[in-house]
Parts: C-alpha cells; structure tokens; sequence
C-alpha cells in the first residue's frame, strides 16, 4: 500500500450484519469438565493416552457428513452440499411447498427450493462475505505492528516504575472499541490491582505485550472463526496469548497434539515440528482463552479474578453484531461459557476437549476442521487453510 491511498488495511474496520442466518448446532458426547488438562496430561508423558468409550454415533454422522469437505490446501473446495456442510446439525428453515403434480410439478419443487437454500446462504455469509476480507500478508503486518505498540507501552510504563496499564495493551483499534466500555467497569479495576500485585510477586504468563495477542491479531471484523479455550499454559516459554498455540521450538501440547491427529484424519495435514498457530490468526481464526493470565505453575489461578468479564464481554459483541461466524466450543467449560449467547446467526460446532483425557469420546474423528471449510465456503468465504508447515 502507498500513502496518501487508503487500502483494505486502513478500512477493516466496517460492519455489516445479515439477519436470519441460519443456526447449526454440531451435538457430541460431553467430556469432563476441562480444567488442567494439559497439565495432568503432561504429568503422565509418555503413557499411553487414556482410552475412553469408542466414538458415539452422533461423530459417525459427523463423519459422513464432512467427509467430502476441505483439505489442507490453501485452495477452497467448490463442494456446496448444505446436508454435508451442516455436519450433523439441523438447519432453521422453512418447509418446501408442497409440489405440483407429474413431472414438471417435481422440477418446479426442486427449482425452489434451490432457490430458496441459495438465499439462506446469500443471508448467513453477507454478514462476513459483503466485508472486505484482509489478506494473509496484510493480516500479520497489522499484527505485527500491534505487537510492537502492545511492546512499547509495556517498555513506557517500565521505564516510568510502573506496571502497564491493561487497556494500554489492547491496542487493536477495532477490539478496543467494542471493549473499551468493560475498562470502566469496576471488576476492571479490580483486576487491574490484581494483575498488579502478581507481576510484582513472582512469574505471570504470558509475557504482557501478548496478554491481548488474540485480539490484537484478529481484528473484530476479521474474525471468521473462533476457537475457545481456558487459560494461558502455565510452563516457562509456553503461552503466546492464543489459546492452544505455542512459539516455535516449544514442545507441542498434548491437546495440541491430538488437534494435528485429526488435522491429518480430517483433511490430510501433515503434522508439523512446531505448534506456532499464528497462520491461523492471519486467516481470521480468534484463538481466545477466557482467561488471559495465569501465575507460573498454578492453572486457573487467575480465574474469577475479572477477566471472564471482558471476554464475555468480546463473545457477546460477536454473537450480537455479527454473522456467520463458526464457533468451535471444545469441551465442557467453552460450551458452558457460550451457553447463554444468542448464536441464532452463527454455527456452532460441539466436542469434547482434545486433551488426552477426553480425546478419544468425540473429538478425535469430530471432523471440525472439514465442516468449518464447508460452513464458511457455503457463505461465500474462502475456506481456512488450515496445514500448519514445519520450519
């Protein structure tokens, strides 16, 4: 982009909304409540992974459902079949009229309600679809830039003596918008004290220009898909600020591990060497935990302590102005945390936690990735790509 020229980067920031899109609901079998995973998972390397009862047959129809749906490649599928697309889920519509007599009555009936599955679709995606979409490129220049601002506020208030202000760090313009109002609540303030007081005791993660990494790498608009977690990981150099993802040359995570496992049975990904999920994010995937920080070694510590109330504040925003988006609820906790919200305009596919505590009831051969391929391109939306390559 030059300057004096206002690009798709300078004008992210438009909303639409599309009423009356569609609902899809993805049911699995509900594991336990999530919790430290991770942790307890990590306690036992190398053991075998807890096997639980064999797939449930609501995942069969998953299964058969997406089976045609997406693959790795960066390159969409033209496969439009909504019965696959919706995997396993019920869509809101209308009943078909009912159809003339003979022949030419069944064509008519079938020519509408083409017509009219086409228009729902038309609906569901211009929530999304009628935004101009940022590039991959463009995507990590802004997140990048964000990065440095988040950097350099933490550096200002440092070499002020003090501890960064929170709202300092959410230095996307678009999310800080949409949230800048939760900064004036009181539980804002108190997690401000709260936040202060652990930096000063002892390690807290993630490092703070990354407490907001998620939104300031996905703008509001941007957002496509979001992937829901619990809290950051609690391991020297682990978390990042996105839930799941790792920097390079970290161990990957046993839950992250079990999501590349269905990468490659679902679309045909090859496991890469390190679990760095940024290219995600440059494709509008919000990898959210509901709690940004957690105190080293000690999961959940920092749960209840305000943070649930801006990120519900952010999960609200989405499910209330805008459309279409794909909602990947994994496990118990992210389910119960998105139970209240009007998801009417958006998909909602369902599992059990990856962790290898839960795995193997449903989300191995849950074939999310696949069915989010299909739901975003039966919008009009390119598909994600979602092979993560090695380095």
């Amino acid at each position: 982009m030059t300057s004096g020229k206002r690009g798709p980067l300078d004008q992210y920031f438009t909303r639409t909304a599309a009423p009356n899109s569609k609902k899809v609901k993805t049911a699995a079998a509900d594991g336990p409540a999530d919790g430290a995973k991770d942790v307890a998972a990590a306690a036992a390397d190398g053991k075998p992974a807890l096997q639980g009862s064999p797939i449930p047959p609501v995942v069969a129809q998953q299964q058969q459902a997406a089976a045609a749906g997406g693959s790795c490649s960066s390159k969409p599928s033209s496969t439009s079949d909504p019965a696959a697309a919706s995997a396993g889920s019920t869509a809101a519509a209308g009943p078909a009229a009912a159809a003339p007599a003979g022949a030419l009555g069944a064509l008519m009936s079938a020519a509408r309600g083409k017509a009219q599955q086409q228009q729902q679709q038309q609906q569901q995606g211009a929530g999304l679809a009628g935004q101009q979409q940022l590039s991959m490129q463009e995507m990590q220049e802004l997140a990048s830039r964000n990065k440095a601002a988040a950097l350099a506020a933490v550096q200002a208030a440092a070499q002020a003596g003090q501890q960064p202000q929170l709202k300092s760090l959410l230095v996307e313009p678009s999310w800080l918008q949409v949230l800048a109002p939760e900064f004036d609540k009181p539980y804002a303030a108190q997690l401000q004290s709260f936040l202060q007081q652990e930096w000063a005791a002892g390690t807290v993660y993630p490092p703070k220009e990354c407490i907001f990494a998620a939104f300031n790498s996905v703008p509001f608009d941007q957002v496509r898909v979001v992937i829901l977690g619990q809290d950051p990981y609690i391991n020297q150099g682990e978390a990042m600020g996105l839930s799941f993802s790792v920097p390079r040359g970290v161990r990957v995570p046993p839950s992250l591990a079990n999501m590349y496992k269905e990468l490659a049975a679902d679309l045909g990904c090859t496991t890469p060497n390190h679990g760095c999920l940024e290219k995600w994010t440059r494709q509008g995937v919000l990898l959210l935990n509901a709690c940004l920080s957690v105190r080293a070694k000690a999961s959940n510590s920092h749960a209840g302590k305000g943070w649930e109330g801006v990120t519900s504040a952010a999960l609200a925003a989405l499910a209330q102005r805008r459309s279409g988006i794909v909602f990947l609820l994994w496990g118990k906790f992210a389910q119960d945390r998105c139970a209240k919200l009007d998801m009417r305009r958006h998909h909602v596919l369902k599992s059990v936690h990856p962790s290898p505590l839960s795995a193997h009831r449903g989300f191995l051969g849950c074939r999310h990735f696949s069915a989010t391929n299909k739901l975003l391109q039966e919008s009009g939306l390119p598909a994600i790509d979602w092979q993560i390559d090695s380095v």
